[in-house]
């Protein structure tokens, strides 16, 4: 009985602490507006859209997307929260170059005006990218919170200076302009990264490769033979692909957690099925066993409930022994676990407590069977058993 809980605690509190992270990555906000968001990928081939022709290209299509009925904004990216790949290193003005230190790491992204808009990215400090910013103007940038704080530390970034790349003499300047939101770039379950944005129209052909995202007033999947359309009005050739809403994007970036959580559920709810069925038996037997015992017990004056709850009592000590034996192998075994765990420690000491406290409880109600049909043995019958 007691190895039987035991590993039954151990599945337990595995199930309970990946069901503890899938509901804590759940409640996280994403920094953006998430809901009726349609994204969709679309790559203009090099040999046929060279220059400027790209953001032309681009810049045309979302302006026909928002005249469809149903779809209130529409922007492009090379990438948007929870599908972000691009990084670049940066370096900033009044940072003396060192040729020997690596430069910090950033998510780069490309978009057209209105991305942030369409997002429902907030503005914190500056301003977006608007008419201003064309392609024959000076370059500017947007950073996110989390660059400002790791990069700026209380400072006003906006204003200063970056070059995307390298620290060169060639490489060319971007001026910040703004400071939007922290999103979680990266999928729910990771913290916000540095992320610069640039303006599309200002790097040109150099990304061919965009998202378009699209707010809807409804269901968003059912603007999709609308989007199509629009697209292949201006080029016939070209399909869109990777087509999925920006919650799909995100319960994806979960659902390895999700799965994890789904098969370790099954398995302690299997362990706890068995757990509590191997303690009924057992004291079944035990109490057919000491049947002359209890009805010796019972003639000498021992009411039904003193004697369930001596059944009971006996029965939970080696439930008890393999609940602590649970929580040393769970301990254990968290440390392994907490790379997969989200806001939650290995050894979380609430989910433990919960899985001992279900357990006892499984198990007191096992034994408690048993024990009510040991209080109601007729003494004369059971002193007579063989």
């Amino acid at each position: 009985m007691a190895v039987e809980v035991a590993l039954a605690f151990v599945l337990l509190a595995g199930g309970g602490l990946f069901l503890n992270s899938f509901v804590r990555v759940h409640a996280v906000d994403p920094g953006f507006e998430s809901e009726d968001v349609l994204t969709m990928r679309l790559t203009l081939p090099r040999e046929e859209y060279q220059g400027d022709a790209v953001p032309a290209f681009f810049r045309e299509l979302t302006a026909r997307l928002e005249s469809i009925p149903g779809i209130v904004e529409a922007a492009a990216g090379s990438q948007y929260p929870g599908v972000s790949f691009s990084f670049s290193e940066v370096f900033f003005d009044g940072t003396a170059p060192d040729t020997d230190a690596t430069l910090p790491t950033v998510l780069t992204t490309v978009v057209t005006a209105g991305y942030f808009e369409t997002l429902g990215i907030e503005l914190r400090r500056g301003r977006t990218f608007d008419q201003r910013d064309e392609a024959d103007t000076p370059n500017v940038a947007v950073i996110n919170e989390a660059a400002a704080r790791r990069y700026f530390q209380g400072e006003d970034p906006v204003g200063r200076r970056l070059k995307l790349g390298g620290s060169d003499a060639e490489t060319p300047w971007w001026e910040i302009v703004g400071v939007v939101a922290a999103t979680r770039n990266l999928g729910l379950d990771q913290e916000p990264f540095p992320e610069i944005f640039a303006l599309h129209d200002q790097v040109g052909a150099d990304s061919n490769q965009l998202f378009l995202l699209l707010r809807s007033d409804g269901e968003p999947m059912a603007r999709v033979p609308a989007v199509r359309e629009a697209v292949l009005e201006m080029d016939a050739d070209q399909p869109v692909y990777a087509i999925r809403t920006a919650e799909e994007t995100f319960a994806q970036g979960v659902a390895p957690m999700r799965a994890a959580t789904l098969f370790l559920s099954l398995f302690a709810v299997f362990a706890l099925i068995l757990a509590s069925v191997g303690i009924y038996s057992v004291v079944s037997y035990s109490v057919s066993d000491r049947t002359k015992e209890i009805g010796v017990r019972v003639a000498l004056g021992a009411d039904r409930g003193r004697v369930e709850r001596l059944v009971v009592a006996q029965a939970l000590v080696p439930v008890a022994v393999g609940a602590v034996l649970g929580i040393v192998a769970s301990i254990a075994l968290g440390g392994a676990l907490e790379r997969l765990l989200f806001q939650v420690g290995g050894s979380d000491p609430l989910t433990l407590a919960l899985v001992a406290t279900l357990l006892v409880s499984v198990a007191a109600l096992a034994s408690w069977v048993p024990a009510v049909r040991a209080a109601r043995l007729d003494p004369v019958t059971s002193l007579r058993a063989e």
